[in-house]
């Protein structure tokens, strides 16, 4: 089986987006894939109003009705999508604790993970991918 590795770093909707896209799309051709979570990224697997994307209110707004004119799924929805088809997702301990935030705070499914772990899977996979 193919490993697929993805390093999200920007804590942009954008970035989400595209690494969302990537592991869905990886698992559809039946490979394994696990998504590294860093930095202040980390603020988008936090449970509830607590999440936010770094982009201004008009800009979001305008998007997400950009996003339901073309039919587009919107990153929420994804990336249900991806934990149900059992995409992995690690948030990194130290961005974490420095966004104020404890792994009880995190959304479901989602693990606890450091450097060590990541060049681990990383050595091991087919394709990484940092966004």
């Amino acid at each position: 089986m193919q490993k697929l590795i993805i390093l999200v770093s920007n804590n942009s909707l954008d970035a989400m987006y595209h690494a969302l896209t990537l592991a869905l799309s990886a698992k559809a051709l039946g490979w394994g894939v696990k998504v590294f979570i860093t930095s202040q990224a980390v603020a988008l697997f936090i449970k509830g109003s607590k999440r936010k994307f770094s982009m201004p209110f008009l800009a979001r707004l305008f998007l997400n009705l950009q996003m339901k004119r073309l039919k587009i799924t919107d990153a929420e929805k994804m990336l249900e999508e991806a934990l149900k088809e059992g995409v992995e997702f690690y948030v990194d301990e130290v961005g974490l604790k420095i966004i104020g935030a404890s792994k009880e705070d995190l959304i479901d499914g989602v693990k606890l993970s450091g450097s060590i772990t990541f060049l681990t899977e990383a050595k091991e996979a087919d394709v990484v991918i940092s966004l």
